[in-house]
């Protein structure tokens, strides 16, 4: 992992190998997986903004290093995933869409792109 992180030159948000102990909790237990993530944290956007040019931020110092990246997938047996969480609030879902060069970069990498949305009711706007 730490070969990946000096070879592409980006320090992820966050990283760990299978294996590595972390506390749950109140105990000790070992990861399960490996792990290197870059994270976007949480972005409040209105539905006119233009959500591309958000995921494009994160994904651009990627694109050059496609070549490493399918190097390490194919050298470790690992799987890319851009994981997207979506999470709106009193129930107003605006329409979602990812840019055809998201998915181009995702597809030239192999990623999976996993959604997840979360509706919310925010109570206190109803007092």
């Amino acid at each position: 992992m730490e070969a990946f992180t000096n070879e592409i030159g980006i320090n992820p948000t966050e990283a760990y190998k299978i294996g590595d102990n972390y506390i749950r909790g109140t105990r000790q237990s070992k990861r399960f997986e490996t792990v290197w993530s870059l994270e976007s944290g949480e972005m409040k956007l209105h539905y006119e903004v233009n959500m591309d040019s958000e995921f494009e931020s994160l994904i651009a110092p990627l694109r050059p290093h496609i070549k490493l990246i399918n190097e390490y997938k194919e050298k470790y047996q690992l799987t890319c995933i851009f994981f997207v969480h979506y999470n709106f609030y009193n129930a107003q879902t605006p329409g979602m869409r990812l840019d055809p060069s998201i998915i181009a970069f995702a597809h030239s990498i192999g990623a999976i792109i996993d959604i997840y949305i979360d509706n919310e009711t925010d109570w206190d706007d109803k007092e």
